[in-house]
């Protein structure tokens, strides 16, 4: 059911229909309140009994790498004699401060392998967070499979670069601090191989869990206008200028999360791939 339908619902609700009717008016705004932030799909096509069509997460995902792509491509167009102009200009102080403030800086003097990555990571995370922003569209990185997607890139990213430099069986010796005694080990070797995972999983739950808190306060806030107006025609009208300021405080501190977000996943997957290419034991 669509959101606007479950809120003219919940707000004409009659007062006098009792505990049913109360009953209903909180379940249709929980509803709204989910549809925000609960994926769904688009379309139905089943296969063993699933449904795999395209779905609203999905969708907003394509959008957002879409977008990163043209914003490439724009920024290209944007160069005439190596010197970059207007959106240009911004797109390469963010890449400049990728490359030197966070890959070289973190990785080391190999950092400039892990550029393309860090900045397809950083930029994806960046345009999703916006692109959520807006009314009516849904945040790719609020889906727990996007950012368990781009932790497992993260993860590889790590695991290759220990890898490429020391070799698959040196680069697990690395895990172990030399000089560790021996009877040490068998405590050692599980909590080491337990780090290996819990840092990526560390960035997975990090990035889901900010874009969809942020999501979550801005609905609740708006929604203060259907509940207090299913308690006083008055109180609602008092809440209007009340959520409306707030909602838009949020807002505009989720374009500042947007940018914090998506630099946090990326240095820290930087730092991460540093300690596999650079063992600090």
């Amino acid at each position: 059911m669509r959101p606007w339908v479950l809120l003219a619902q919940g707000v004409t609700e009659p007062a006098a229909a009792g505990a049913e009717g109360a009953a209903g008016h909180h379940e249709g705004i929980a509803e709204i309140l989910m549809s925000h932030v609960v994926n769904e799909h688009y379309g139905d096509v089943f296969l063993f009994g699933l449904n795999v069509g395209p779905s609203k997460h999905l969708y907003w995902f394509a959008v957002a790498a879409a977008l990163v792509l043209v914003l490439v491509r724009v920024t290209i167009w944007t160069y005439k004699k190596n010197i970059p102009s207007g959106l240009g200009t911004a797109v390469e102080t963010l890449v400049l401060y990728v490359r030197d403030e966070i890959a070289e800086k973190n990785i080391g003097h190999d950092g400039h392998r892990f550029v393309p990555l860090l900045l397809s990571v950083f930029f994806f995370i960046l345009i999703a967070a916006l692109v959520g922003l807006v009314p009516r569209t849904a945040t790719a990185t609020g889906n727990l499979s996007v950012t368990m997607g781009l932790a497992f890139v993260s993860f590889l990213a790590m695991q290759w670069a220990g890898i490429r430099n020391y070799g698959l069986a040196q680069h697990f010796k690395n895990m172990i601090p030399p000089g560790l005694p021996r009877w040490l080990l068998p405590i050692m070797i599980p909590v080491e191989l337990l780090a290996m995972f819990t840092r990526p999983f560390a960035l997975m739950i990090r990035l889901f869990a900010n874009m969809l808190a942020g999501h979550m306060v801005i609905a609740s806030l708006l929604l203060l206008i259907p509940l207090m107006a299913g308690i006083n025609f008055a109180f609602g009208v008092g809440m209007v200028p009340i959520s409306l300021v707030l909602a838009l405080f949020i807002m505009m501190l989720e374009i500042l999360v947007a940018f914090i977000q998506a630099y946090i996943f990326t240095l820290l997957t930087a730092i991460f791939i540093g300690m596999n290419a650079h063992p600090a034991h």
